[in-house]
């Protein structure tokens, strides 16, 4: 797995909505926006989920995805290789968190996203390069 840089993990906290693409066994694309996701550590991200339908559907059958993002402090694209939790302490540390953050929302799944690839999304000659 990659580990991301300091700037990459800055860059995310600080951004206020990520996009998180997937897609279905037979190429069908799906993207949404996401608000409730952190850093586990420097390989692995957490991403919660409350409303994904289409989007755990897809990620049962291609467990991959890519999240890209822009904010104050600039924005990068991960693709990473995903694990679903629904039981579990993993899960167990999703709903304490984000019920922390607001008690009204219901996680039904904790996505662990193992990061294997960070790219950049700036607009200049390194658009698109793999830097992890």
């Amino acid at each position: 797995m990659v580990k991301v840089t300091e700037e990459v993990q800055e860059s995310l906290k600080s951004a206020k909505i990520a996009y998180l693409a997937t897609a279905a066994k037979d190429g069908t694309p799906n993207v949404v926006p996401i608000g409730a996701l952190k850093f586990l550590d420097d390989e692995t991200l957490l991403i919660s989920d409350q409303f994904f339908k289409k989007t755990l559907a897809n990620l049962r059958e291609n467990p991959k995805i890519a999240l890209a993002w822009w904010g104050e402090k600039g924005g990068f694209q991960i693709k990473a290789d995903i694990t679903i939790h629904t039981d579990g302490e993993i899960f167990r540390q999703d709903v304490e968190w984000v019920q922390g953050i607001k008690d009204t929302l219901k996680p039904k799944s904790a996505v662990v996203a193992k990061i294997t690839d960070v790219y950049i999304v700036k607009s200049g000659p390194d658009a698109g390069k793999k830097i992890l």
